[in-house]
């Protein structure tokens, strides 16, 4: 396929597979940070308990902020990396096998343009 010819079909196919990759990371991310933050609860509040045992004026209130705090940023970042490292498989993966087995059957739409 010439990419003049087909600029306006490429365009919608890239802006509509973003779209939706942009989408599945979102979504993933979302249902995966809170099991992550159960997870990490324990090993998290105990690396910041020990990080702030020396600081006898610190109340324990800012301690439980801290832990919460801490939690979030770890179950967040955890949840992203896993988030684009599963989406982009399983998009590479489709993509593959539209390519060699939907797509291998049907015929192009669009014919080149004859040049001379």
């Amino acid at each position: 396929m010439d990419p003049k010819d087909s600029a306006i079909l490429f365009t919608v196919i890239t802006l509509l597979s973003t779209y939706l990759v942009a989408s599945a990371y979102k979504n993933l991310k979302f249902i995966l940070k809170h099991k992550i933050a159960l997870k990490r609860e324990e090993s998290v509040s105990r690396e910041i308990m020990r990080k702030l045992a020396d600081d006898k004026k610190m109340s324990k209130k800012e301690k439980d902020e801290r832990i919460l705090w801490k939690k979030n940023e770890v179950a967040d970042f955890e949840a992203t990396t896993f988030s684009i490292f599963y989406n982009n498989t399983l998009f590479l993966l489709l993509t593959i096998l539209a390519s060699f087995y939907l797509l291998k059957s049907l015929t192009p739409t669009l014919y080149p343009s004859k040049h001379p």
